[in-house]
Parts: C-alpha cells; structure tokens; sequence
C-alpha cells in the first residue's frame, strides 16, 4: 500500500512543527542570558533557521541546529552590546564620554561616584592597583613593582578590587559588571599581565 502524496508532511510544514515545538525552550535558553532582548534575539534565530531550511534528519539534529543558531546571534548581540558601552574617565570629573544618550550618561554619573566612593573605603592597596590600571595604563608588572610586591598578588588585588566594585555596582542596578572595570584594552589576562 503507498502513501498518497497528500499524507507526506511538506518540508515547509514540518519545519513550521519543529520550530513550534522548540520555540519555548530556545526563548528561555536566551531569556536566561540576555532578558531584556531574548524575544528579538528568539525571532531573528527562526528566521534565520526558516531562510536556511537545514536539512536535519532527526529531531535531536534540528535543535541543536537551532541552538547554534541562538547561541551565535547572542554573541553577536553582546560584541554590539559591548562596542556601544559609554566609558566615564576616573579622574577629572563625572562627564560621560558619550553625550549623545541622556539616561546613558546620568547613570554613568551615578556609576562614576558610586566607584569613587567604594575606592576611597576599600584597602589602599586594592584601589592603588585599580586606580593605577584604569588610570595611566600600567601593566600588571609594573604596578607589581610600584607597589613592591609580585605579579599575582598584583594581579590578585585587581581582580579583588573589580570583584568588589562590581557587585556595589550590581547591588544598585547600575550593571557595571567585571568587564567594564578591567582596565587596559585587554582586560587582567593574556600577555598584558607582564
């Protein structure tokens, strides 16, 4: 007995069936890591899957195409993401760099004092490192040197002082987050350290 040629699923319908069944577990998958922009991100990943048609046997091999699909887009949101960051000088006052966004730049402000005041009651030799990283640029071993002590413990009270600031900053919903606090155009790793 052969099967009509109306019983056989069209392509386009059975990937309207697995991108239906996938869909709720793909939007929390990006919820979890960008909430703000997860329904965006969700759409463009199954438009993206929909233009390609992938040709994927089983229905383990379709999500996993679909999660290669998210996942790629969501690096790219956040590269974009961390271009357009407006950077405040440390010293020499709470003006933003970038003027173009308001709101940007008020909480830039409030970030901008909110990390003085933390460095003014953190160990001296914590705000010392940050302040020397962020400020002139110095490698990890050079401000090991000023400071008369190794290279990890340099390295050690960076990333305690970025650790810290960065969770005053969270606490108070300003998203400064570890990466913006680094310092230098490589952040604390890689050759930058000697």
């Amino acid at each position: 007995m052969r099967r009509e040629a109306r019983d056989v699923p069209s392509t386009q319908t059975l990937l309207d069936e697995r991108i239906a069944r996938h869909r709720r577990e793909i939007l929390a998958f990006l919820r979890r890591r960008a909430p703000a922009d997860a329904e965006e991100i969700a759409q463009e990943t199954w438009m993206r899957v929909a233009r390609s048609n992938p040709d994927c046997p089983d229905e383990a091999s379709f999500r996993a195409y679909a999660y290669t699909v998210a996942r790629r887009l969501l690096i790219d949101h956040h590269r974009h993401r961390a271009r357009s960051v407006t950077l405040v000088p440390l010293e020499g006052g709470a003006e933003p760099m970038d003027r173009s966004d308001p709101l940007g730049a008020v909480v830039a402000g409030q970030a901008l004092a909110l990390v003085q005041a933390e460095l003014e009651v953190m160990k001296p030799e914590l705000a010392e490192v940050f302040r020397l990283r962020m400020t002139t640029g110095l490698s990890f071993k050079e401000i090991a040197a000023r400071q008369g002590c190794s290279l990890n413990t340099a390295l050690g009270r960076h990333h305690q002082a970025t650790r810290r600031l960065a969770r005053a900053l969270s606490a108070r919903g300003l998203r400064g987050g570890s990466r913006g606090l680094r310092g230098g155009s490589g952040g604390s790793g890689g050759s930058d350290a000697v």
